[in-house]
């Protein structure tokens, strides 16, 4: 049981504690909704009504995951090839085929992999996080073509985990999942 006094009489300044970065929180994804708004239309693009195709969604999709994002992860998803790998995947429900092509992408591009390596992106939660996005779109358009939405979950660890991969793993090049003390402990990024 609590003490309603007690708690009560420390609640003001914990909530003053934490509000602020709440606040900065809902002003930073209002500030990118913004920004997206404006990319959107200095691309000539309807921000409330999709066209269906793959191409287009697939535009929509990375100016909404993009904004903030570094450059380098932007300059990968913006190739062609990329764009196909995911569409493979998409269609054929087989993240894991997006994440090996890709990679197998970067090895033959050693400037591209040298400026994801140097921005100390997450590799597979950006790839993660721009097939959510896509999905997200897509299902705005309401088009049959994108359904079954696929589960684009490419995590190779724990959910718990997450938090480490930027700073203990190198996920980008991982040939094969390796075991988290190993990663932690020794810090190592196997590039296959």
């Amino acid at each position: 049981m609590i003490e309603f006094a007690a708690i009560t009489s420390v609640i003001t300044p914990i909530i003053k504690k934490y509000a602020p970065q709440a606040s900065q929180i809902i002003i930073k994804q209002a500030q990118k909704n913004e920004a997206i708004i404006k990319v959107l239309q200095e691309l000539k693009l309807n921000s409330t009504q999709i066209p269906d195709d793959v191409d287009t969604v697939y535009v929509y999709a990375l100016v909404r995951y993009g904004v903030f994002k570094p450059e380098a992860i932007l300059n990968l998803f913006k190739e062609k090839v990329i764009k196909d790998y995911f569409w493979d995947a998409y269609s054929n429900n087989t993240p894991s085929k997006f994440v090996e092509n890709t990679k197998k992408f970067l090895h033959q591009n050693s400037e591209l992999k040298t400026q994801i390596i140097n921005a100390k992106i997450n590799f597979l939660g950006e790839l993660e996080e721009f097939g959510e996005v896509f999905i997200v779109v897509a299902k705005q358009t309401k088009a049959s073509r994108y359904q079954p939405y696929p589960d684009w979950n490419l995590d190779v660890y724990p959910k718990e985990f997450k938090a480490l991969y930027p700073t203990v793993i190198s996920p980008c090049f991982e040939s094969r999942p390796k075991s988290i003390s190993r990663t932690i402990m020794g810090k190592i990024a196997e590039f296959s």
